[in-house]
């Protein structure tokens, strides 16, 4: 059954050697293959067999593999979920024409960790995840008053009504309230269980170093 995607905040915060490997990129309009194929900086790009999270870290030797993806589709929704790290915080908007894309990344080695919507070829939402919110693109109030109803934001027109000190939300439960909200507008869960312990297809998505190493 998939989950909502408040989990996404806890499982960044792990301990395990897999826990920052979860930089999710999900896309509506596209096949998995065709998410992989606008994602990989190769081509042919091959959808190989079904691997574990710990199995798909492995496949990373830094020398011609440098990240590996895991492929699935919840719903509408398609998924690669990426090890050791992702591109996806410099993925071109032209990506997405003809569908929507959704960016989670965790920037473990440069946080904060942010969200990205792209759709049409153009950035339509981006910001940081808990620490505060300050959006940019085309549409930087889309989810802005789902954010308030949910307590993480004060209302646009009531600047005053910020919360006091003993009420302020801890950057990491702001992270999931704003993860919820996101899964809600978009209409997207994500199977915890299956991306954290169970295997999927994977694909090699890097074979050169990404642009921020």
């Amino acid at each position: 059954m998939p989950d909502d995607l408040a989990w996404i905040a806890d499982a960044w915060r792990g301990t395990s050697p897999s826990a920052t490997d979860l930089y999710i990129t999900c896309a509506r309009g596209l096949s998995p293959q065709q998410l992989a194929e606008r994602m990989a900086d190769h081509e042919p790009v091959e959808i190989g067999p079904a691997l574990t999270i710990e199995e798909a870290h492995r496949m990373v030797d830094l020398t011609q593999i440098y990240c590996v993806g895991r492929l699935g589709q919840s719903g509408d929704w398609s998924f690669i979920v990426e090890c050791v790290g992702s591109e996806g915080w410099a993925l071109d908007p032209a990506t997405s024409r003809g569908g929507e894309i959704l960016i989670f990344d965790p920037r473990p080695d440069d946080p904060p960790s942010f969200f990205t919507y792209l759709a049409d070829g153009e950035l339509q939402l981006h910001f940081e995840l808990g620490f505060g919110y300050d959006p940019t693109g085309a549409q930087p109030d889309l989810l802005r008053p789902a954010l308030e109803a949910a307590g993480v934001i004060p209302p646009e027109d009531d600047m005053d009504d910020l919360p006091g000190e003993d009420e302020e939300l801890a950057p990491a439960e702001e992270k999931r309230r704003v993860l919820k909200v996101i899964g809600e507008h978009f209409g997207l869960s994500l199977p915890r269980e299956v991306i954290e312990g169970g295997q999927l297809p994977a694909v090699v998505t890097r074979t050169s170093p990404p642009s921020s190493w």
